[in-house]
């Protein structure tokens, strides 16, 4: 079940500490810059403008489903789940 909170600026940036301190890796090309998947109807905002343009986060689209990837790979565009 899905928090309420989950798309806030603090669950995001969350997020992203704890993917940082895992040495993120696409499992296909092993390229080491990968963007959290975002999903659901996302507002706009300036910090989410400024992640997509640092390659940092990439929008998923509006439907939510529970084995739904949370990563993809910024060179080959590989969606995963799970970072080595």
């Amino acid at each position: 079940m899905m928090r309420d909170n989950f798309f806030s600026e603090e669950c995001i940036d969350e997020e992203k500490r704890r993917v940082k301190s895992q040495h993120e890796k696409c499992p296909i090309c092993g390229f080491s810059l990968v963007a959290t998947i975002l999903y659901g109807d996302i507002g706009y905002s300036l910090q989410l403008s400024e992640q997509m343009e640092k390659r940092e986060v990439v929008l998923g689209g509006c439907s939510i489903h529970p084995d739904m990837p949370r990563w993809q790979c910024t060179k080959c565009g590989t969606k995963f789940y799970k970072v080595r």
